[in-house]
């Protein structure tokens, strides 16, 4: 049997009087008036914090957009890309109900492309969801093991197209030590405007379960956010941040046309 994690999932949710950090299949709830340890206020930034601000509008930065969910005393927040004009790829934990171990409304999970400010290219709400044939619904207060994070993906069809051009997905990438990523998010720390670490690397890849473990500084609310490689010269998804170590490598899971088919457009 796998152990589970240490890891903490990069999504962010909140209720009134609490700020909360989701866990795959948890929640830990700190209080706002706790103390807490600089570590603990800048969860996945390793080392300093390389992240910059994105201010180039356009492809491919309008393809990375929030995942956001609305609903009675809760909000969430994540972050996800459009592979297709109506299909966002983001964590499944993302979308899921912690204390339900179910999927949240689809009314209430809402797309915003290339958010900026006031600003956006785009916004939808999901139609449907398609997880990872593989996903299991987490029981409550369960902990993620290795295997649960490699299928942490999930596609969001939305109800409408958006006049925003796709992100590119790779057809391979060769998983080196040393590949060259840039990550992109909304992180809770920044969420009014798109921030990115350039020049970040893979450190290791595992191939059964496939798992990217990485130096790329990422925060709450970055789950689902792509992490992009340079192909032919242009920079294409080659896998999603689904996990942050305690100041350890982050943990990303890969995905290239070589391994996933097509967006799945379609919807009961």
């Amino acid at each position: 049997m796998q152990e589970p994690l240490d890891y903490a999932l990069a999504a962010d949710s909140a209720r009134p009087g609490r700020r909360v950090l989701l866990g795959l299949f948890g929640v830990s709830v700190v209080a706002l008036s706790a103390p807490t340890s600089s570590r603990e206020l800048r969860p996945g930034i390793i080392g300093d914090d390389d992240r910059v601000r994105v201010e180039q509008r356009g492809p491919p930065w309008d393809a990375v957009g929030q995942v956001n969910v609305g609903g009675y005393r809760r909000v969430g927040q994540c972050t996800g890309t459009l592979i297709a004009p109506d299909v966002v790829l983001t964590a499944a934990h993302c979308v899921l109900d912690p204390w339900r171990a179910a999927p949240f409304p689809l009314h209430d999970i809402h797309f915003l492309a290339g958010a900026h400010g006031a600003e956006n290219s785009g916004h939808s709400t999901a139609k449907c969801l398609h997880f990872s044939p593989d996903y299991k619904f987490p029981p409550k207060d369960a902990r993620p093991t290795m295997p649960d994070l490699a299928t942490d993906m999930v596609e969001v069809v939305l109800n409408e197209k958006l006049d925003v051009e796709p992100m590119p997905i790779a057809e391979a990438v060769d998983p080196h030590t040393g590949l060259s990523l840039v990550h992109a998010a909304y992180p809770a720390d920044r969420r009014l405007v798109l921030s990115a670490h350039f020049g970040c690397q893979l450190l290791h890849a595992d191939l059964k379960p496939p798992l990217w473990f990485n130096d790329c500084d990422t925060h709450p609310a970055s789950s689902g956010g792509p992490l992009l490689a340079r192909v032919d010269g242009v920079l294409q998804l080659v896998a999603i941040m689904v996990a942050a170590g305690n100041g350890s490598p982050n943990v990303a899971v890969p995905i290239s046309r070589q391994n996933k088919s097509p967006p799945n457009r379609t919807c009961p």
